[in-house]
């Protein structure tokens, strides 16, 4: 499979000359790490990365080449459009839980009633309606 992918065809007009090449392949965090060495040096074991270097993250594995059976299956996988809407339901509940404290404010605010302040009459004017009354 990697010699389909990865190899040159013989005598192919845009081939480099041959070298000694060491292919890595890192189960990592849930993702596959490719990696391309040369060997620069046999005796001491050199390797210069050449490249390409890419990471693939799997999500489902058929048992045949786009259709079959599933063999594996990302669990933490999200489609884009499932994060989509779980971005706006999160912006949704954080309105509806905005507006809820708000009419809890509203509502405390209209059961609360100012005391009558003992000072008020102090300064009252007396009116003629009460001097004759």
């Amino acid at each position: 499979m990697f010699k389909q992918m990865f190899g040159t065809p013989n005598v192919h007009p845009k081939s480099k000359p041959f070298f000694d090449h060491v292919i890595g392949l890192t189960n990592f965090d849930g993702r596959i790490w490719f990696r391309n060495f040369q060997i620069t040096d046999e005796e001491k074991g050199g390797l210069v990365e050449v490249g390409p270097r890419f990471c693939l993250w799997p999500i489902k594995v058929f048992s045949g080449s786009f259709c079959g059976e599933v063999i594996y299956e990302n669990p933490d996988y999200k489609s884009p459009n499932r994060y989509r809407t779980e971005m706006k339901m999160e912006a949704a509940n954080r309105y509806k839980v905005k507006a809820q404290k708000t009419a809890a404010r509203l509502a405390q605010e209209k059961e609360i009633v100012p005391k009558e302040d003992e000072l008020d009459q102090i300064f009252h004017t007396i009116t003629q309606d009460e001097l004759t009354g």
